[in-house]
């Protein structure tokens, strides 16, 4: 009998038994999600057929289409990009097809400030090109842009539009061809000279480049069919989102003396940053030295910027006297 005790006790002692620990319950596996819809992006493909500037492009030879493809894929699937050309473009496009209907130019020129600078007026690249033309320093001022340490033009839309499309045509009568003329705008038109005269080649689509000027007349095509038709690649964007075209009134000032920009802005009722920034970006810094300007002012205020000349409420710039030298 006292065996058969002992023999129940150690059973209930030995581990895995009765008195052991209670393992804790595992809790059922929780179920897998359903998988979500997938998430698939739509497929745009450029035109069969394209021309710019009235001049055919040979999309027939597929070295072209796919140089094509490739800008057209970065302009599309660049949405942010593109919706900000879209937005601008509805704001200086209707000034530049005047500029270019009254030379008898080819609209499709316009897009050529899409490539250059997103259509921004500040636009600066590093090799030291400015303004939505983006021009360097010795072009500017052969074509007659004002560039000192006050101003610089380049940064006027309209000034810097007339200036590009009289040097647009007058490439396109040295080089035969709208094609070769907008790379002769990307690269110099000695480059694509030099180029034309070693290889025996009068096609701009046929020509090697510098990479850059082979991608950039695809990029301006690039640019010609998403803007010339946006729904069709996925950008719809509603009236109200676009960029109005700016309304201001024009005034011409004599300065007699060095003038504060601050004073120029109240002068017709507004604020310095706008006046500078907006309406007058080719202004560089706070002061304008003597001369004759001609300045854009917000809509209704040239009265009253008339006014302030006449009765000489215009601030004039005061050096402040260097503070006199320490004796040793």
């Amino acid at each position: 009998m006292m065996a058969i005790i002992l023999l129940v006790f150690c059973i209930w002692l030995w581990p895995g038994g009765p008195a052991a620990d209670q393992l804790p319950s595992v809790p059922p596996e929780s179920p897998v999600p359903a998988a979500g819809p997938e998430m698939r992006f739509p497929y745009y493909a450029p035109p069969a057929s394209l021309s710019l500037c009235g001049e055919e492009v040979p999309l027939h030879e597929q070295d072209v289409r796919e140089a094509l493809e490739r800008e057209f894929m970065l302009v599309v699937w660049s949405r942010a990009q593109t919706t900000m050309w879209l937005k601008r473009a509805h704001r200086y496009f209707p000034e530049l097809e005047k500029k270019l209907q009254a030379r008898n130019l080819p609209l499709d020129l316009k897009y050529v400030t899409l490539a250059e600078s997103d259509l921004r007026n500040r636009a600066h690249s590093h090799a030291g090109a400015v303004g939505s033309w983006q021009f360097m320093g010795p072009t500017a001022q052969r074509f007659h842009l004002q560039v000192t340490p006050e101003v610089d033009e380049r940064q006027d839309f309209g000034s810097a539009t007339d200036a590009a499309l009289d040097y647009l045509k007058g490439l396109r009568q040295q080089l035969g061809s709208w094609a070769l003329a907008l790379a002769a705008y990307n690269c110099g038109e000695a480059r694509v000279q030099k180029e034309k005269d070693l290889q025996r080649v009068d096609n701009y689509y046929h020509l090697a480049l510098p990479e850059e000027t082979e991608r950039y007349v695809y990029r301006i095509l690039a640019a010609k069919i998403v803007v010339e038709s946006p729904r069709t690649y996925g950008f719809d964007i509603p009236a109200e989102g676009l960029y109005e075209p700016q309304e201001y009134d024009e005034a011409e000032a004599i300065l007699t003396q060095e003038i504060m920009v601050r004073s120029l802005a109240a002068a017709c009722g507004t604020y310095y940053k706008y006046f500078k920034e907006e309406l007058n970006p080719w202004i560089k810094g706070a002061s304008l030295l003597p001369g004759r300007y001609r300045f854009k002012l917000p809509k209704g205020s040239a009265g009253r910027f008339a006014e302030a000349q006449r009765f000489g409420k215009l601030e004039p710039k005061i050096e402040t006297p260097a503070p006199p030298k320490s004796k040793p």
